[in-house]
Order: structure tokens, then sequence, then C-alpha cells
């Protein structure tokens, strides 16, 4: 029997457009030291600490710069 296995992918949501999609396809950023900072990339998923991800369409990359809702993301660590 040569039956494949489903594989569990991990889905996570876009803080922008609130579409779903694997984690994979989706760009992870951290949280900063402090409220004065900016989000900081994550692009391998290895920085340790609390993160929100981002999806990489065009809309959604442009937005990140004014995206204010990390704050809240970051709740509980700033």
């Amino acid at each position: 029997m040569s039956e494949v296995m489903n594989k569990h992918v991990p889905v996570r949501t876009c803080v922008i457009c609130r579409a779903k999609k694997p984690k994979a396809l989706l760009l992870r950023y951290t949280c900063p030291q402090n409220r004065a900072g900016r989000p900081i990339p994550d692009p391998q998923g290895a920085r340790q600490g609390r993160g929100f991800y981002v999806c990489p369409e065009k809309a959604c990359a442009e937005k990140i710069d004014r995206f204010r809702g990390w704050i809240h993301k970051c709740k509980g660590v700033l």
C-alpha cells in the first residue's frame, strides 16, 4: 500500500488582511524590545519571543510599515 499520509500543515493568519495561509507562505515578524522600536523581520523563524505573520503580497507588505496593531500583538512582552 502506497498511501500518502496527510501531514499536518501549520496555518497562520496575516495580521493585515486576515487571510489564513500555510505558515511557510507567510513572513514572520517578532516584537521589538520597546514600543519605540519597529517589528523585526524573522525570515528563518528562529528568533525567540512573540511574533506575528504577514502575507508576502504587495498590498500587505506595503502596509506593514504603517501597521500599529503589532503593539497589541506584543501585549505582555513590552
